[in-house]
């Protein structure tokens, strides 16, 4: 009979033999679990840093005012060219609604086409070379649309408003969905005023909830800005910017509802 193990350094009973013969195979399960973490980890961090990095920390929204734009373009042609059936088919549902059908579209249709031949016209004269204005002028003095807000929406077709010579256009499209752009060209509307006062501009909506509307502003070089907003009382604010708000500029008030914006845009002469 063997005898028994001497006591160990700190006078406690050593393992039995056949505890000390698994405790090397342990320590070197252990050992390989460790090595496998530790090169797992260098690779994920190899795979990590190895893909290509954004050009920004910016966050990626999608692009809406490019497809927005583009549709208006083709609607613009469509009218020009008097197709009142393809036009009609680019219509939103809401604009369908409200038309009922091609017969009563086409008063309205008359009178987009006599807008877009004079839009046309302003667009030739801005190319000209010894017209001293910007494509961005052009585009404030009605030669093209230009887009003043976007509404991305994940549950519903999203939303881009279209301003040009104080007229608005509403294209909605479906993201992620090419070709999905739909129009209405008269979109339902606010009761709006607005006029110099006071270093700023004073805006009057009688008929809109002032807590769900936003303001653009568009200056006599095309430039597009959010203004500052005091209250005035229950249907007027005064829309101040970190610009002076120099008349000739156009003045956009969207109010957002779950039926769809209503839309005014209103010039404020110099």
């Amino acid at each position: 009979m063997a005898s028994p193990a001497p006591p160990t350094a700190d006078g406690t009973e050593p393992a039995p033999d056949h505890v000390q013969a698994r405790m090397p195979k342990r320590r070197m399960i252990i050992a390989g679990l460790v090595v496998g973490v530790v090169a797992s980890a260098v690779t994920a961090a190899a795979v990590i840093a190895d893909r290509p990095k954004p050009a920004c920390a910016c966050s990626i929204e999608p692009d809406l005012r490019g497809p927005a734009l583009d549709a208006a373009t083709r609607f613009d042609t469509l009218v020009r060219q008097a197709d009142i059936s393809a036009a009609w088919a680019l219509l939103t549902d809401q604009a369908h609604a409200r038309y009922t059908d091609e017969a009563g579209f086409r008063p309205t249709f008359d009178r987009l086409r006599k807008t877009a031949h004079e839009a046309a016209r302003k667009t030739e004269a801005a190319r000209e070379p010894e017209a001293a204005r910007t494509s961005e002028a052009a585009n404030a003095s009605g030669a093209g649309w230009q887009a003043v807000s976007e509404r991305a929406r994940y549950d519903r077709p999203s939303e881009v408003v279209l301003v040009r010579a104080a007229r608005t256009m509403l294209v909605l499209m479906r993201l992620g969905q090419a070709g999905s752009e739909r129009i209405d060209p008269e979109p339902p509307t606010l009761k709006l005023t607005a006029h110099v006062e006071d270093g700023g501009v004073r805006v009057g909506l009688p008929d809109a909830d002032l807590d769900r509307v936003s303001f653009v502003t568009i200056d006599s070089l095309g430039r597009t800005a959010r203004p500052a907003r005091e209250p005035l009382s229950e249907d007027a604010v005064r829309l101040t910017g970190s610009r002076p708000l120099h008349p000739p500029i156009t003045v956009i008030a969207i109010e957002d509802s779950t039926d769809g914006p209503r839309l005014e845009a209103v010039a404020v002469p110099g």
